[in-house]
């Protein structure tokens, strides 16, 4: 079958591949199904399928093809937009670079448009050991201490806090309060569990930068308590 395939019938397989490839990518969280890469194979599989029709035409499947091609230039062009257009300010790209760097851009868009930026003044409490985490915080600029009971076991100077707890409600493990004058993101645990809830890219992202952010802190409360052991 294979010897006697003209360029064509090349371009048809290809196009297949191209279909099966980036289904198959998206099925494995490998790919997004609303960026460039899923809606560029797309294009380029309905182009070579539709370039081996012309050798053997048939209606439907052209028409097919011909609307796919239609649809990823327009998602093509929406991406564009909506990455050529948004623009962040200065606190807002810093707290991306830290805590959600790799995120696309709307995702971190609808965090950011939901949230509080806030002086926060010494002795604020950001979350109560034992109590529920009610928003989710980035510590801009400033510091927060850790404490559990009475003692002080972390500080942040950097970072989230409640990150733990926020997607799925539950008591602190801690509380963290404020130790000297900050710059503090909040934003509330109900709205980011909302927006988990009507995409579910959203949340795998957002999940995954929040685990992140709890293995560091894992790792440098590892660290301290070596350093302190040595």
């Amino acid at each position: 079958m294979f010897g006697d395939a003209s360029v064509y019938d090349w371009a048809g397989y290809a196009g297949v591949g191209f279909y099966l490839m980036s289904y198959s990518l998206l099925q494995m969280g490998l790919i997004r199904g609303a960026g460039y890469v899923y809606t560029l194979m797309n294009l380029t599989a309905a182009s070579l399928v539709l370039v081996s029709l012309t050798q053997a035409f048939n209606m439907s499947s052209a028409i097919i093809q011909i609307m796919w091609i239609l649809i990823s230039v327009v998602g093509l062009c929406r991406l564009f937009i909506l990455h050529s257009t948004m623009r962040f300010n200065d606190e807002e790209r810093t707290l991306i670079k830290a805590g959600l760097k790799g995120m696309p851009k709307p995702m971190c868009r609808k965090i950011l448009d939901r949230g509080i930026w806030s002086d926060a003044a010494p002795g604020t409490e950001l979350t109560v050991q034992g109590l529920e985490v009610t928003h989710l915080h980035f510590l801009l600029d400033g510091s927060a201490d850790v404490r559990s009971g009475e003692r002080r076991v972390a500080e942040i100077r950097q970072g989230f806090i409640g990150e733990m707890n926020v997607m799925e409600p539950g008591p602190a493990t801690a509380s963290v309060v404020i130790d000297s004058p900050s710059r503090l993101f909040s934003v509330a645990g109900e709205d980011l569990r909302r927006l988990a809830r009507a995409d579910s890219e959203f949340r795998a992202f957002l999940e995954q930068h929040l685990s992140l952010a709890t293995r560091r802190k894992l790792v440098d409360a590892n660290a301290r308590i070596s350093g302190a052991n040595a």
